[in-house]
C-alpha cells in the first residue's frame, strides 16, 4: 500500500498549524508505548529503526509537512503518533530512521485492545461441510464468502472472540475448537496478527443482522474449490484457514470440479 511507503525528507518549512495537533497526538504515543513497548521494539540489525527523540520527531514531522503542502496537500496529514482511533484499531505513523541515516516515517495499523484480546476468525464444520457466510463489506461496497470473523474486546482471549462470533453470526454451539494459526495481512502495514480457528459446531442457522451478513452456506470441498477458481472466494482470513486446515488434514481433499453444489 502507498500509505506504508516511506515519505521522503525535505524542506524545514514552519509547521505552525499542525504543531500542537501533533504534540496532543504524540502524548497519545507515549501512552501507548508505555502499555504495549514490544510494539516499539528497535531489534539490532534492523534495517531502519524507531525515532524516539523528540527533536528528531519534530524535524521528521515539519519535513514531512513541507513535502505536502508543496503537493497540495494539508501538512498535518505528516502528524506523527496516534493520527486516530476508535474502539478497533489505531492508525500509528512513526518516525523512521534508515540505515543510511535519511529519516522518515512508516505508517502502521494496531488493534486497539492488547495482544492477548486481538481478532480472531474461524473456519466451522458442521458435519462434512465448511460453514461459509455472505458479508456485504464497507471497504469494497460488495458482498464477500467469508469465514465467521470480528474484533476481540477487553478482557476476552481470541479463542473467546471465536467463540462469541460463531454464535453471533450463525447461531451455532462449539463441540470443540482448536487454533490454526496467525494471519499477517500486509505485514508492511498492520502490525499485530489476528488468530484463525478450526472449530467442529452445530448445526448453523441463517441470522438476519445489520451490520450485513446475508447468507450461510454449508460447502462441499469441491464448493470451496469452485468458488476460489471463479475469484468469488478472495477473503485473505478464508483463503489462510483453508490451506492450514488442508495441510493439518482438517479438510478432507476436493472431488473433481463438477460434482456437489453449484455455488
Amino acid at each position: 500500500m502507498s500509505s506504508s511507503r516511506p515519505d521522503s525528507s525535505a524542506g524545514t518549512g514552519p509547521d505552525l498549524v499542525g504543531r500542537p495537533l501533533r504534540e496532543f497526538r504524540l502524548a497519545g504515543y507515549e501512552l501507548l508505548r508505555l502499555a504495549r513497548p514490544e510494539l516499539f521494539a528497535n531489534p539490532a540489525g534492523a534495517a531502519y529503526e524507531i525515532v524516539f527523540d523528540p527533536e528528531l520527531q519534530e524535524r521528521v514531522a515539519r519535513e514531512s509537512a513541507d513535502r505536502l503542502r508543496a503537493a497540495g496537500r494539508p501538512g498535518h496529514y505528516a502528524d506523527l503518533g496516534v493520527v486516530y482511533q476508535d474502539d478497533f484499531m489505531l492508525l500509528v505513523r512513526d518516525a523512521i530512521r534508515f540505515r543510511s541515516g535519511r529519516l522518515g516515517t512508516y505508517t502502521r495499523l494496531i488493534p486497539a485492545v492488547d495482544e492477548l484480546t486481538g481478532g480472531s476468525a474461524v473456519l466451522a464444520r458442521y458435519a462434512d461441510r465448511t460453514v461459509l457466510v455472505r458479508s456485504f463489506r464497507h471497504s469494497s461496497r460488495n458482498w464477500h464468502w467469508e469465514i465467521p470473523r470480528g474484533f476481540g474486546v477487553a478482557g476476552e482471549s481470541r479463542e473467546q472472540t471465536a467463540r462469541r462470533e460463531l454464535e453471533e453470526e450463525i447461531g451455532v454451539r462449539v463441540l470443540g475448537i482448536e487454533p490454526l494459526g496467525p494471519l499477517r495481512m500486509e505485514i508492511g502495514m498492520v502490525g499485530d496478527p489476528p488468530q484463525l480457528f478450526w472449530a467442529e459446531v452445530s448445526e448453523p442457522s441463517f441470522l438476519e443482522q445489520e451490520e450485513g451478513l446475508d447468507d450461510v452456506l454449508l460447502a462441499t470441498p469441491a464448493d470451496l474449490d469452485r468458488l476460489m477458481t471463479r475469484g468469488l472466494l478472495d477473503d485473505a482470513f478464508t483463503l489462510a484457514a483453508i490451506a492450514y486446515a488442508r495441510v493439518r488434514g482438517l479438510l478432507p481433499q476436493p472431488v473433481p470440479v463438477g460434482v456437489g453444489r453449484s455455488v
